[in-house]
Order: structure tokens, then sequence, then C-alpha cells
């Protein structure tokens, strides 16, 4: 076997094992970030060649190292936290929140951590980026362009609940704004990921199927007041790292290893 492929195979580990770390990394970093998910490498072993033993007719197949292949992430459940904000909303179950990107093309996410701000000379909903959330009507949620709203609410169902007093009939009234949708896909982990907790449909996630939560099959439900914490399980993640960091000091030592048998034949030759 040629000294090169045992060289590629061993800086192939320490590159593999490298992006290991970084992933583990950004998730225990991002552990304490609204609506995060832990992203997950996976491994392959790249192409084998075969090899004629001396001691054998047969030919031996001898892998060439590893490669990551993807790194997807995990739309598992994450913890509630209520926070009694009423712009604040978390997903439980399937589904993302749709924003409009700068861009005016749709984004997702499962970070429910909302404001309202003032956009074109109205009130709407936006996300921490400024981001403005879409409703079911695929346009902006309006809240208006006064103050006179006490209060507002979100239901199970999206719909959103503005209350306010009226003097003249001395009593609280409720209107109905607006209602959030949730979108989902075939495969969300095959959705491209931006950052701020933003994701955009690819080809192959699929295209996005948007319903009410709550009553739509398979969409999840929204809690009101409340925030969806990140999945990341810090204990876990330490572990993880721990075995990557071996695993990447094994293929450091097995280049090291090679190193000092190449040095110990040079020397044998030159006597």
């Amino acid at each position: 076997m040629p000294i090169s492929h045992i060289v590629r195979s061993a800086v192939a580990g320490m590159l593999s094992h490298k992006l290991h770390l970084d992933t583990i990394a950004n998730n225990l970093a991002n552990s304490n970030t609204t609506g995060f998910k832990a992203a997950k490498v996976h491994f392959q072993d790249v192409l084998y060649q075969n090899y004629t033993h001396a001691a054998n007719v047969e030919d031996v197949q001898v892998g060439a190292g590893v490669r990551p292949s993807a790194i997807t992430p995990a739309y598992t459940q994450g913890d509630l936290e209520q926070t009694d904000m009423p712009t604040d909303v978390a997903i439980y179950g399937d589904g993302f929140f749709r924003v409009q990107a700068p861009d005016g093309t749709p984004a997702y996410t499962r970070n429910g951590s909302f404001h309202l701000d003032i956009v074109g000379g109205q009130r709407v909903l936006v996300n921490g980026d400024g981001h403005v959330v879409l409703g079911a009507d695929n346009g902006p949620i309006i809240v208006g362009t006064d103050h006179s709203a006490q209060s507002l609410a979100i239901l199970a169902n999206g719909d959103i609940q503005a209350t306010r007093f009226d003097e003249a009939r001395a009593t609280d009234v409720v209107t109905t704004i607006g209602q959030l949708s949730l979108a989902r896909f075939v495969n969300p982990e095959g959705l491209e990921l931006v950052g701020q907790t933003l994701a955009r449909a690819s080809v192959t996630s699929g295209a996005a199927e948007v319903g009410v939560a709550g009553t739509t099959v398979g969409f999840g439900q929204l809690v009101g007041g409340t925030l969806e914490r990140s999945n990341v399980n810090v204990a876990d993640e330490m572990t993880s790292m721990v075995q990557a960091q071996r695993a990447y000091s094994l293929s450091v030592q097995a280049l090291k290893t090679l190193d000092e048998m190449i040095g110990l034949a040079n020397n044998i030759r030159s006597r």
C-alpha cells in the first residue's frame, strides 16, 4: 500500500473529526438560543482499492479513510419556557413559523420570540431581527396604527386576538386581527439553514405545506406566552466532544507514527 494513501487516510480523519468538533461547539454555543435545533454530522467510508497480498492470491480491499456525508439538524421538540409575553409563542409539535426574508421570499423558523414594530406606517408582528411574520393570508399581521389595543393573545389555532376598552359601551371588546399559520415539509432535515434560526426550502426538503395549527392534520398547536428552548442536550454534546477529540487524536497519532517509521527507514538506509 503506497505511503501516500496512508497519509490521505489520516488527514481525512483529522479534517472530518475537526468538522465534527466544530459542529458540537456550535451546538453548545447555541444551547440557550430560542428555537435552535442541534445538528449532527454523518460520516461514510470512501472508495476501497484492491491490493494483492504477498501470502494470498486474492485481492485485499483497503479503504481510503472517512469523509463527512451530511450535517442534519434534529427537529425534536424542545422544552417550553413560559415568558408571559403576549407576543411570544411556541410550537408544540410539527411545523415552522413563516417570516418574510429581506429578499421578499419566505423563510421558516421555530423561534416564536415576536414583537410589534412599525412597518410602512402600520404596527405589525415581526421577529427578533425585524422580519415580518406572515399570517394565514400570506401577508403581514397588522395590529393597527393606534395604541388602543390593551393586550394581545395568541390562541392554540393561531388566532391573534386584541382586546381594547370601548368607552361608549364601557366594556372590553375582543377582536381577531389575524391568524398565524404553520408550514411543514416532507423532509425538514433537508432545509437550508441560513442563520438567525432561519431556514429556507430546498429541493431536498420539498415544498412547504401550509396549514392551521392544531386543526390541520399533522400540524402542532401553538402555546401563547411561551417560547421553545433549544433541544441541545449539553451532557450528550460533551460526551460527543470527548469522543470526537479522541478520534482526532488517533488520526494525528497515526500520522505521527508514519512520520517516525519513515524517519527510521531513512536512518537505516543511510548507514
